[in-house]
């Protein structure tokens, strides 16, 4: 997996410029930029870094962590072009043992947990809490089972498929043998039960009849 996002991330059409409107959206409505100094952000699974460079950008304290020793290379060749500061460092989502307890004021993780395998989501989410300061905010894009991608898996466990070859309508080929996750609504609630004011919305895009589906997941630690 490493291996093959660092080959992504050395393509520009991995490395998008500009920030997702749903994470533009959400945090000009849940973050008050006049504390924007003040407020520690963790963008997990960063890539080539576009939202840890929204955020930088925007004022707030913001680090990033990715698997991908290509992508981190990206962000920071990124931050700089911009001038602004982003601290790295390359992990597994579900590892993030470089982080105290209670660090972040908000941790966003943005189409990475599906790539993982179930065990491992499990563990992202309760690194997610651990991380977040009491009053936190997460915001996670996690593919819904509701994904043309489905159409063309197998089912190899709990919620996880694997993606045989997509037809012509799908973005790209790069998820061709990759195992992912598809979550229902109720995996959804079950992630999400420690958490509170929990916000459960749904994105879709079709490209040529191809349905990208994800659920848009916010959520606060008590």
């Amino acid at each position: 997996m490493q291996a093959r996002w660092d080959a992504a991330h050395e393509l520009p059409r991995f490395r998008p410029i500009y920030p997702h409107e749903q994470v533009v959206r959400w945090t000009f409505r849940n973050l008050p930029r006049e504390r924007a100094s003040g407020m520690r952000v963790l963008d997990l699974g960063c890539g080539a870094g576009r939202h840890a460079i929204f955020y930088a950008a925007e004022g707030f304290d913001v680090d990033a962590c990715d698997m991908s020793a290509v992508g981190l290379r990206e962000l920071q060749a990124a931050a700089q072009r911009r001038g602004v500061k982003v601290r790295s460092h390359q992990c597994r989502g579900h590892d993030l043992s470089h982080y105290a307890n209670d660090t972040f004021d908000f941790v966003l993780s943005f189409g990475v947990i599906y790539y993982m395998s179930g065990i491992e989501a499990e563990q992202t989410f309760r690194e997610i809490y651990r991380v977040l300061k009491p009053g936190g905010k997460c915001l996670c894009v996690l593919r819904s089972d509701a994904d043309s991608r489905i159409l063309r898996a197998t089912l190899v466990g709990r919620s996880t498929w694997r993606i045989n070859a997509l037809n012509s309508g799908a973005p790209s080929d790069m998820e061709d043998g990759m195992d992912h996750l598809f979550f229902s609504r109720e995996d959804i609630e079950r992630a999400f039960a420690p958490f509170t004011a929990t916000c459960i919305d749904r994105m879709t895009y079709l490209h040529e009849g191809f349905a990208d589906d994800d659920w848009v997941v916010s959520a606060a630690k008590p």
